[in-house]
């Protein structure tokens, strides 16, 4: 509603004109977002123009312990980010508030157990009506058991009692295990890169 003072001609006050616009369809479709963000299967944070945590869905609170109640108005990266990212994080941050998106950053964010999860995230601005930016919302994915998985891989390959090599399209060495190097007489070192 927008209302200014009616007046007469010698400017007393008679009464109110107010103008309204219907905003039902606004408010459903976004309490409809707000239902979107809390149940994804991913964890969505969202921060204001300081870093103070705005938005933490129900993903978020399961992969670190904390609840919406306890992270609402933290910092997010002063509070949950590992000490050694958080300059990478802070930066990633403030180019989403410059309004440059960023896709696929890793970083470790803290649990209230203190232990470390892996996270994959895109960070993109929010904005208002305007188009101004308001802060950043972080779309993520827990990548800790990926990341394990991986090393295992690796730890498996390395150690294996056959030589195993791998190489990429253009025929350089992408692996090369232990086994490989006792055979051949040649390490990963002066191996890896090349033909």
């Amino acid at each position: 509603l927008n209302a200014t003072s009616r007046r007469d001609v010698d400017g007393h006050i008679i009464g109110v004109v107010g103008i309204g616009q219907d905003i039902t369809a606004r408010i459903a479709q976004e309490q409809e977002y707000a239902r979107v963000i809390e149940t994804a299967n991913a964890p969505i944070f969202g921060v204001d123009l300081d870093g103070k945590v705005t938005v933490w869905n129900k993903c978020a609170a399961d992969v670190t312990s904390f609840t919406s109640a306890e992270v609402m108005g933290q910092h997010l990266v002063q509070q949950f980010i590992s000490e050694d990212f958080r300059a990478s994080v802070q930066e990633v941050l403030d180019l989403a508030l410059k309004g440059e998106v960023t896709a696929n950053f890793e970083f470790p964010i803290i649990t209230k157990t203190g232990a470390k999860i892996q996270i994959l995230l895109n960070a993109t601005p929010r904005r208002d009506e305007y188009g101004h930016v308001l802060g950043v919302v972080g779309i993520g994915q827990d990548i800790t058991g990926r990341l394990a998985q991986e090393q295992e891989y690796s730890r498996l390959i390395d150690t294996a009692n056959a030589p195993i090599f791998g190489v990429d399209q253009v025929g350089k060495v992408t692996v090369w295990n232990k086994c490989a190097a006792n055979i051949s007489g040649y390490s990963s070192e002066e191996t890896m890169g090349h033909h």
